[in-house]
């Protein structure tokens, strides 16, 4: 009778699952380097995770819905609303030589900015810079390091944000990420 020994059995597991963790290594992303940032960029979405319960027990990682449900509601204007997300979806992002960004007004943020909202991501006198896989961008006195993910011409720009946005009164963490691309 053969008997399975402890060793053998570790042999085993070892040789099933060095595939594995190899297998499972990140592939696609692109080194991050400033050369590799600069561009034009068009919005393409903006996620949340967890995402946030809009009050109908489904949690929503879409912040673009998260954003004109809360616009709509503040407001009570959803022409609004629906003028502030065409604002953010037609945004255009030039990362430049140097360091400096470019951000012309998309379409329908007239009307948002006539309502008091500042939809712009950036202003005319933003900056950036990256330091291995982090981007930061610095708008007047406002800061925010992002980490920063390429794969092809697809740019990923994650932060992490606390708040209390379902309204039970306790903050909660969340990974907001920008997706961009490259025009």
């Amino acid at each position: 009778m053969r008997t399975f020994t402890s060793g053998r059995f570790l042999t085993y597991a070892l040789i099933i699952a060095l595939p594995l963790w190899f297998g499972s290594c990140k592939k696609g992303d692109d080194n991050v380097t400033p050369s590799s940032i600069e561009g034009t960029y068009k919005f393409v979405s903006v996620t949340s995770n967890p995402g946030i319960d809009l009050g109908t027990g489904k949690k929503e990682t879409d912040l673009l819905i998260v954003y004109k449900a809360f616009i709509g509601d503040l407001f009570g204007d959803q022409a609004l609303a629906n003028a502030v997300i065409s604002c953010l979806k037609s945004t255009v992002v030039t990362f430049k030589a140097g360091g400096t960004i470019t951000s012309p007004t998309g379409s329908g943020c007239d009307a948002a900015s006539k309502n008091g909202i500042d939809v712009q991501p950036f202003s005319g006198t933003s900056t950036w810079k990256v330091d291995g896989n982090k981007l930061t961008i610095t708008d007047g006195a406002d800061v925010t390091v992002y980490d920063v993910a390429k794969s092809g011409n697809t740019m990923k720009l994650s932060t992490i944000d606390k708040a209390d946005y379902d309204g039970d009164g306790k903050e909660e963490t969340y990974t907001n990420t920008i997706e961009l691309a490259k025009q």
